[in-house]
Formats: C-alpha cells, sequence, structure tokens
C-alpha cells in the first residue's frame, strides 16, 4: 500500500519560498524547549497569516526550521524565527 505525504512550508512571507534566514550562533532558549520535545505532539503557535497553529509529531529541529508531521500526515516546515509559542500535548 503506497501513501501519499503532503509537504507544506509556512514562511514568514506567507507563501512557500523561504526568505533567507541567519541562523543563530548559539541556542536560544526556544531552540532548548523545541529540542526536548522532538517526537513528541506539540502545538505550534506562529507568526504566519496563513495558519496561526500547527499540531502534530515534532520530527526534526533543525537551527533555522522545524518539521511538525500533522495528524493527516501531512509534512509542515516552520522557520524557527516564526514560531512565537510551543506547547506540548
Amino acid at each position: 500500500m503506497k501513501r501519499a505525504v503532503a509537504l507544506r512550508a509556512i514562511c514568514c512571507n506567507g507563501g512557500t519560498t523561504p526568505e533567507p534566514v541567519e541562523p543563530p550562533t548559539s541556542p536560544t532558549p526556544l531552540l532548548g524547549t523545541l529540542l526536548t520535545l522532538v517526537n513528541e505532539r506539540v502545538t505550534l503557535e506562529i507568526s504566519s497569516g496563513i495558519e496561526p497553529t500547527i499540531t502534530g509529531v515534532l520530527s526534526f529541529v533543525g537551527t533555522d526550521y522545524v518539521v511538525v508531521v500533522e495528524d493527516d500526515l501531512s509534512v509542515t516546515f516552520v522557520l524557527v524565527s516564526q514560531i512565537e509559542t510551543v506547547r506540548p500535548l
């Protein structure tokens, strides 16, 4: 059985083309929190006008973006600079 997976990117300009982001030189408190929540269900509140909240499993944390697998199995990339709050579920 093949399963299709949708990929989305939530970017700071409201579209799907990412704007260049300088990675932080040391982990920020937000990155530290995100790193402790990898493979956990979370809700991210973001400053994008497209979708203000993303809920799913936090599967990857990079220096400038995170990857969340949502309940419908869509994969969403979110810039760390756009995350306002993160809540574990």
